[in-house]
């Protein structure tokens, strides 16, 4: 070829795409078939196209007709299509200052229709260019979008509220929040609202009322409902329902906290129980004026805590307790602690039902992580993360066979036995 070198590779790179090293000779049948698709795609009103989706629905004859990549794609849009705005990941036919995520929303909302509620499957089939995880995300993000099941979401514009149950709504929470300082979503009044929306569930709708009556002037955590600015939780609602008391089952508690919040946390329960009422064994609590503590339970408990503290489950037998009003029981015995000692103080991982933690000497400066650490090495286990955390649990330190920081006890055990020897 008498041409110089560089004429040739002019000539050769003008056949087709280069990619990688290599020219890709492109026929323009191919060409044509990728604009009528894009063609199609935008006549149906489609404004974002995703090269990976794209490419992925017509994977089969782009690479047979020498499309091996989302970029030679791209360059081939590129070339067809000069005018739209063209991101790393996706091309747009409007030229506005519009992010991805409000195109994305844009589209969805195009092609949701008349249904009330639509699944991440039929979104995604409905958009055949935009790639599944954009379409969850933008879901998740835009709060006019409402979780009523697993991957099934509604849209708020979907929900039929009259002005009427707006308004009764409104006042119910008002009145609630000015005389308790909350309200629960699961006690506004709903009327009508639940049999009209029948295609959603009670969350989707719980959810579409406070979007719809509520969010401009309320907060709200779970189902709580309090005004913008205020900082009441489940926990200080509960301590205050506690108040109210003067006996309950745990179950009570239980069930009390998870029409309040409409999910199910414990410890919540718990820690309002121990913090206000005396639980009086394993599934009841007491008010206060249902136990009489006497100043000599802690000359009682210095018979039990010889050193500066004792696993709970250490103490075996109450024959030396003086009668309070109650029966003696580890979990009676774990209120006296907390509350009403003067010489010793509770200390514990997390509130539990299974009597783990210790009785400490409130002389005693140590942390509960400290406090395990010196036990452990005052035992004469191997500092083995199973054979440490058996020792914890047998000997009534934690509540199961593991322990998030063994690493770390490991390390402090070591420290404290060295210093010892």
């Amino acid at each position: 070829i008498s041409i110089t070198d560089e004429e040739l590779m002019k000539s050769i790179t003008s056949c087709g795409a280069s990619f990688d090293g290599k020219v890709y000779v492109i026929g323009n049948e191919i060409e044509s078939r990728i604009q009528n698709e894009v063609d199609l795609a935008i006549s149906g009103g489609a404004e974002i196209i995703f090269f990976n989706s794209f490419y992925a629905q017509h994977e089969e004859w782009l690479f047979d007709g020498s499309i091996v990549s989302e970029e030679m794609l791209r360059n081939i849009l590129i070339k067809l299509y000069p005018k739209y705005k063209y991101k790393a990941n996706y091309f747009s036919t409007k030229v506005g200052n519009g992010t991805e995520l409000s195109k994305i929303n844009s589209e969805i909302m195009r092609v949701w229709g008349s249904d009330v509620k639509l699944s991440y499957e039929q979104l995604s089939e409905r958009l055949p260019y935009i790639p599944l995880d954009k379409i969850k995300n933008a879901l998740a993000q835009n709060g006019d979008f409402i979780w009523n099941t697993t991957e099934v979401y509604t849209h708020v514009g979907k929900v039929d509220v009259t002005d009427e149950e707006c308004a009764s709504i409104a006042d119910y929470v008002a009145v609630s929040c000015r005389t308790d300082g909350y309200a629960s979503l699961s006690e506004v009044p709903l009327g009508e609202i639940e049999a009209r929306n029948n295609e959603l569930s009670l969350t989707a709708i719980h959810n579409a009322v406070f979007g719809i009556v509520l969010a401009d002037k309320y907060d709200r955590r779970g189902k709580i409902i309090t005004l913008k600015g205020n900082t009441l939780d489940a926990l200080t609602i509960m301590k205050e329902h506690c108040r109210t008391l003067e006996k309950c089952s745990l179950q009570d508690l239980l069930d009390f906290e998870r029409e309040l919040t409409g999910e199910s946390h414990r410890w919540i329960p718990m820690e309002a129980g121990y913090s206000v009422m005396v639980r009086a064994d394993k599934n009841s609590y007491v008010a206060e004026n249902y136990v009489h503590f006497d100043i000599e339970i802690d000359g009682a408990l210095d018979l039990f805590v010889t050193d500066n503290y004792l696993p709970l489950k250490s103490v075996t037998s109450f024959a030396v307790f003086p009668h309070c009003g109650q029966a003696w029981n580890l979990f009676l015995l774990e209120s006296y602690c907390r509350r009403f000692s003067d010489r010793f103080r509770f200390e514990v991982l997390a509130v539990n039902s299974k009597n783990a933690g210790a009785i400490v000497r409130k002389s005693c400066r140590l942390s509960y992580d400290q406090i395990m650490a010196d036990a452990v090495a005052e035992s004469d286990i191997p500092l083995e993360k199973a054979a440490i955390e058996e020792f914890l649990f047998s000997n009534g330190y934690i509540g199961r066979r593991s322990y998030a920081k063994t690493d770390e006890l490991i390390e402090q055990a070591k420290d404290i036995r060295e210093r010892r020897d």
